[in-house]
């Protein structure tokens, strides 16, 4: 989301950041970027790899990591190799105390690549492992949208007919409303993973979940595809930060491998580098550290705050959503290029304010046309898409 990471003083520039995202749904951007750079560093987060990022002289620095964004027209050594995905909350925090559950789960159960076939192959593997580990326990968190109760009732019936009333005593399958980025808070989230030993992730493509995120920050080994220690540094990329499973039909024994791994051979401290990466504590210096060797920064006005793993990927879409403002990247920009200070910013008590000068009306009526613009953008590329497929 556009957020701001430091406010403009009198004797410094403030530092703004902007995902790619919100910048699709706001016109003549590039020239409102331009007009409060007087004022503002403005960092760019895109929200997926690109290899051939052509900068135009708009963004000053980049929020990303070097092996999967490359800039074709500026200095790579202004990408900060951070992204939100370092920011982990520190509630996410190893306690020395005994492990309820040997592993945890989250997804969500959609109709994309993987779902709703990821959560019954992840049911799956849970059985297959408690026939090798028979007290084996775990969770698993999965938000499930739609109108209640079909698709939940679908799920739970799988869960049902697949474990027994004993089994389902050691394997707790939560399933909960749909809601963007995550069914619950972090705070609830984050105490299923300090009592748990182990990360599941059953994911085919994702390279850098927040899920997994959460299991580093945690000093968790994480069970899962190749394609997830794409997330860290290459010397982390195997045993025992991550076990990985070759196909669906290895992940039982290497869940029970992981698990034994920490049961018997598990060192938080070896866990430590790797970790500090990930939390939202030693991200901020570093972050912070780096934007001062390349601008010229004061110490006022710096907005630091708990929750930037969700903050620096919300948008300002101009549509209200636990993962985006009602507020847009326009309005914001005429917003932020008024203010100054060295009081602390908050984006969403800021949209809350913006809304309640809106009105009600002026809000549902934004909202569906959002909608309604969202459904012919998606209906536009599924028609593209197989246009595409006729003519190959």
């Amino acid at each position: 989301m556009a957020t701001i990471i430091k406010l403009p003083t009198n004797s410094s520039k403030g530092i703004l950041s902007i995902t790619n995202l919100e910048m699709t749904y706001s016109k003549n951007i590039f020239e409102k970027i331009k007009k409060i750079k007087d004022r503002w560093i403005v960092l760019y987060h895109p929200n997926y790899y690109d290899y051939s990022f052509y900068n135009n002289g708009i963004f000053d620095a980049f929020f990303a990591w070097n092996e999967t964004f490359k800039v074709k027209d500026d200095d790579n050594a202004k990408i900060l190799n951070l992204s939100c995905h370092n920011f982990i909350p520190s509630h996410f925090n190893r306690e020395n105390n005994e492990k309820y559950f040997d592993f945890i789960g989250l997804s969500k159960l959609m109709d994309s690549d993987g779902n709703p076939k990821q959560v019954i192959q992840f049911l799956d593997v849970v059985k297959k492992a408690m026939k090798i580990k028979k007290n084996l326990k775990g969770v698993l968190i999965i938000s499930v949208p739609g109108i209640r109760p079909f698709r939940t009732n679908f799920i739970r019936n799988v869960y049902k007919k697949m474990f027994n009333k004993l089994e389902r005593n050691n394997f707790e399958f939560i399933t909960i409303d749909y809601d963007i980025p995550n069914a619950l808070s972090t705070k609830t989230i984050s105490m299923f993973y300090n009592k748990s030993k182990v990360h599941l992730n059953l994911h085919p493509k994702e390279r850098h979940g927040r899920a997994q995120a959460y299991a580093i920050a945690n000093q968790m080994p994480v069970v899962g595809y190749q394609n997830l220690t794409y997330l860290v540094k290459k010397k982390f990329r195997c045993k025992p930060y991550y076990f990985i499973a070759k196909d669906h039909n290895e992940f039982p024994e290497r869940l029970i491998e992981a698990i034994n791994y920490f049961d018997n051979n598990y060192r938080s401290i070896d866990f430590e580098e790797l970790s500090q990466n990930f939390k939202s504590s030693y991200s901020i210096l570093k972050l912070k550290n780096k934007l001062n060797q390349i601008f010229d920064f004061d110490d006022n006005g710096w907005n630091f705050k708990d929750d930037w793993d969700q903050r620096l990927a919300k948008h300002h879409y101009g549509y209200h959503s636990t993962n985006s403002y009602f507020q847009n990247l326009d309005e914001f920009i005429t917003f932020i290029s008024q203010i100054n200070g060295n009081e602390p910013f908050d984006e969403d008590l800021q949209n809350e304010d913006f809304i309640n000068k809106k009105g009600k009306i002026f809000f549902y009526l934004r909202n569906f046309n959002f909608q309604i613009k969202q459904l012919l953008r998606n209906l536009i590329l599924m028609v593209r898409s197989k246009i595409r497929k006729i003519k190959y």
